[in-house]
């Protein structure tokens, strides 16, 4: 090889690991953006029968907000000391806890208790968002909901979308779980380093759904066929490695669907129902 040539190689070399340098340090501003978005505090504006929620952790507390379980039309007057199912619910990267809670307005109507977790180091909360501290706030306020004198702790179901789907499965391994449901999820973070052109191992945290394997219970997968984000081949991966798996396609992007619509949370009242989640339960839309 001429010189001119070897010198060429050695600065693509070099411009290459400057890349994998700079994606190392940058990774999880790009993974967790909503850390540096502005948005002030947790539970500011939320309906009656809404409550902020504060729960221990290593690095401070847990913020987020239970939305309580509505009564459907005939049983307004239920035993004091029975106890609802319930949900606990991971949003995506760039948004919020408070932003979801109208959106999962039907499942309290639909008589479940709703637990909407805030990542660390969202909306002005302790810690910073990592693998490490997304675990442990998952499974303390799994811990928390359960632990509720008004929760059926053997009917919880555990939700996610998108980068939320992590937590969401990782946590479905670690505590029981009635029920999974994941909307626009990945396969395994491996992909998008290799999409990236970075190899797996500079991922600082690591998730793989496709641990769904070993998940028995049933899962429900929603995803937009156009997803150009998290693509929909990747739901196909989790529907064949998991068990009791359904895949419900959608005709949408990945920020556009309407996974909180009135048909598509009919379709995860029906799947719930089907799971004896919410067996014998009324249309949320009925509720009021």
């Amino acid at each position: 090889m001429t010189r001119g040539v070897l010198l060429l190689l050695g600065a693509l070399l070099a411009g290459y690991v400057c890349y994998l340098a700079l994606l190392f340090v940058q990774q999880r501003s790009v993974m967790f953006p909503g850390a540096s978005m502005d948005w002030d505090g947790v539970g500011r504006a939320l309906p009656a029968h809404a409550e902020a929620v504060s729960i221990p952790v290593s690095f401070g507390h847990v913020q987020g907000v239970l939305l309580h379980a509505r009564q459907p039309p005939g049983r307004e007057h239920p035993d004091p000391a029975s106890r609802a199912p319930a949900a606990i619910f991971f949003h995506g990267n760039a948004e919020f806890v408070d932003q979801n809670v109208p959106l999962l307005e039907p499942l309290a109507a639909a008589g479940m208790h709703v637990l909407l977790v805030e990542y660390p180091g969202y909306a002005g909360t302790d810690g910073r968002p990592s693998r490490a501290t997304l675990d442990e706030a998952a499974l303390k306020a799994y811990d928390w909901l359960a632990a509720r004198r008004d929760v059926d702790a053997t009917q919880i179901v555990i939700i996610g979308r998108s980068i939320g789907t992590g937590p969401a499965v990782a946590l479905a391994r670690q505590r029981p779980a009635s029920a999974v449901v994941l909307m626009a999820a990945f396969g395994s973070l491996d992909d998008f380093a290799h999409r990236m052109g970075a190899p797996a191992f500079l991922l600082r945290d690591r998730y793989d759904n496709l641990a769904l394997r070993d998940y028995d219970g049933p899962v429900l997968l929603l995803h937009g066929r156009d997803d150009d984000i998290i693509p929909y081949r990747y739901s196909e991966y989790l529907l064949k490695a998991a068990p009791n798996a359904t895949l419900v396609p959608m005709a949408c992007g990945h920020n556009d669907c309407p996974f909180f619509e009135p048909e598509f949370m009919e379709r995860l009242r029906q799947f719930l129902v089907h799971s004896g989640v919410l067996a014998g339960a009324s249309s949320p839309r009925d509720a009021g």
